[in-house]
């Protein structure tokens, strides 16, 4: 486990677009019977998913999100976190960097991540922007996972939603990024090859309490305000923020309202709390992602809920029905 210190970095801007389709509780209970799903809502939080809509994908969410930030002027480099991308190849951080007009000087980049990707790409973020000559680092991704689950395994199918998200990050401010990835297990969440995706819920969960914590209390501080986790599902949630000492006030979680977004599940959760709770004015926070790979990464930073969150409606709204 490797501990880096950056300074002069802020979180500008952040924007999630919501995709068009939905699953409640009630396809649910169509699918797989009231009993199955009655105990799912009291072992994971089950509330709903969100499903991208014909013709939606990560990137064309993440653009949505991207046009809704300020001004995108001043990005040198275009990060695409995704495990879902549009295409093995031409990487869709290339698309992207011309759709947005961003210059043929831009650096654009693919990073396979899921879970952890929010928070591995700001420490990239963080990286690029340590060069004199680099002014703003744009964060896009998302995933599309409602299309590489299968309907039938209802551990997965009632677990993960799409979304696309855009961070904004600059110079200016202070911040700690602290990064580790596993040497073992990592084939317990993955997507083979023409397969489905698939997922080893007793490892992740045993990974995640045994590994995840001990991360977060090595970055603790008088001063934090709030702990923001992945939204993995909200049994997992409250069993990180116990471990680490946070009531559900200062560890919130919006899993049942938006499910297990992947990569898009922190920056959601940020625009939520702005959008929908009332959260304003500057907190000094941890945000912790962990998941595929196996791959966990937090960092403790100052968080302005005033800057820029916007938390996009679907557009057109349309509605998924269960197979």
């Amino acid at each position: 486990m490797t501990e880096s210190v950056f300074h002069g970095v802020r979180l500008e801007g952040v924007a999630v677009a919501l995709p068009g389709g939905a699953l409640d509780e009630a396809d649910f209970t169509a699918r797989y019977g009231a009993d199955r799903v009655a105990r799912l809502r009291k072992a994971i939080g089950l509330g709903r998913i969100l499903v991208a809509a014909p013709g939606e994908t990560a990137s064309s969410l993440a653009r949505r999100a991207a046009q809704a930030l300020p001004s995108l002027a001043g990005v040198d480099a275009l990060l695409f976190v995704s495990q879902t991308p549009d295409a093995i190849a031409p990487a869709t951080s290339a698309k992207l960097a011309g759709a947005l007009g961003l210059g043929e000087g831009a650096l654009a980049l693919d990073v396979n991540q899921g879970c952890a990707g929010f928070t591995v790409a700001l420490r990239l973020a963080a990286h690029l922007l340590l060069h004199p000559a680099m002014r703003k680092v744009l964060i896009m991704g998302g995933d599309t996972l409602s299309r590489h689950v299968d309907r039938a395994d209802h551990a997965t199918a009632t677990l993960f939603s799409d979304a696309g998200f855009a961070a904004l990050v600059g110079k200016g401010g202070n911040a700690i990024w602290r990064f580790a990835t596993a040497t073992e297990g990592s084939d317990a969440i993955a997507i083979p090859h023409g397969a489905t995706f698939r997922m080893d819920g007793t490892a992740v969960f045993n990974f995640t309490v045994s590994k995840v914590p001990a991360q977060i209390q090595a970055l603790l501080d008088p001063a934090v305000d709030c702990l923001l986790l992945h939204q993995a599902n909200a049994f997992i949630v409250r069993q990180v923020a116990r471990l680490c000492g946070f009531g559900p006030d200062r560890a919130p979680c919006d899993f049942p309202d938006f499910g297990n977004a992947s990569s898009a599940s922190l920056p959601l959760l940020l625009c939520d709390l702005a959008a929908n709770h009332g959260w304003h004015g500057r907190r000094e926070a941890i945000l912790s992602g962990f998941g595929v790979g196996l791959t966990w990464c937090s960092v403790r930073l100052p968080i302005d809920f005033d800057i820029p969150l916007h938390l996009l409606s679907p557009t057109p709204p349309q509605r998924e029905t269960a197979p």
